[in-house]
């Protein structure tokens, strides 16, 4: 009965000792560009600048992007952003209290997005100031403040036969040491 709870517990070690973990990270980028209407910007967050391994697959991601509104009481019409990229896609009004304001938009990554930060670490994303068309005509302007990448990771599952080949010879070691003292 001792031998089948030392086995027991040797083998609960084992299965623990190669569980996983997710991890929270984060690339942040300070973009501080002025977009009028009808121009973009892009911008590359990169996850292995962070010390992120290749060994880690990434499981959900989310970008935050800051903007703030122009600073001329004209400005403070309607003023539309639009976002793009891998698994990116989004189109908000600009307004964060308008003057001065700053206004934070939160985008959830798509699958394909994920899959290109599981294959290189990389996310290219790009703000643009939208054409606008009546009595707000010519007055889309804003900055386009910062970008926050958050991405949950975990490392990637490999099998280890290590683990395997040291449960066997504990399992052999066991057997030969009953056949022994019978």
């Amino acid at each position: 009965m001792l031998r089948v709870v030392k086995l027991s517990v040797m083998a609960a070690v084992l299965m623990f000792s190669s569980s996983t973990f997710a991890v929270l990270v984060s690339d942040f980028k300070h973009v501080g560009k002025w977009l009028t209407e009808g121009n973009s910007h892009s911008i590359v967050h990169d996850l292995r600048d962070n010390g992120v391994p290749g060994s880690f697959q990434v499981t959900k991601a989310w970008l935050s992007v800051g903007f703030s509104d122009g600073y001329k009481s004209g400005d403070w019409a309607l003023d539309m952003a639009k976002v793009t990229g891998s698994g990116l896609s989004g189109t908000w009004e600009v307004n964060g209290t308008h003057k001065y304001g700053y206004d934070i938009k939160k985008i959830r990554v798509g699958n394909s997005g994920i899959d290109d930060l599981n294959f290189d670490g990389l996310l290219k994303v790009t703000i643009t100031a939208l054409n606008t068309t009546g009595i707000f005509d010519g007055h889309n302007d804003f900055w386009w403040k910062t970008s926050t990448l958050k991405a949950r990771i975990k490392p990637k599952s490999v099998p280890e036969p290590s683990s395997v080949a040291l449960l066997g010879l504990g399992v052999l070691g066991l057997s030969l040491a009953r056949k022994r003292k019978k």
